[in-house]
């Protein structure tokens, strides 16, 4: 049997609103996270990779995370 789940790489900075959205992701039978990037966003770099890194702890979710963008480009 193959796997018809969508991969989605997500790219986020994970605060409360963001943090549950990636919970729905992550059990959403019909979508498969492969990867997230993480950009600063109302906190810095350092706290949005920590959240990320955190919530997939707890959700129990092995995923990669990858540290993006720590400021905005314009």
């Amino acid at each position: 049997m193959t796997d018809s789940s969508i991969p989605l790489l997500i790219d986020t900075d994970p605060g409360v609103d963001d943090a549950l959205a990636l919970l729905m992701a992550f059990a959403d039978p019909g979508h498969r996270v492969v990867a997230l990037t993480i950009a600063a966003g109302n906190v810095g770099l350092r706290h949005t990779v920590a959240n990320a890194l955190k919530l997939c702890e707890v959700a129990g979710v092995d995923v990669p995370v990858h540290a993006g963008c720590p400021v905005p480009l314009v």
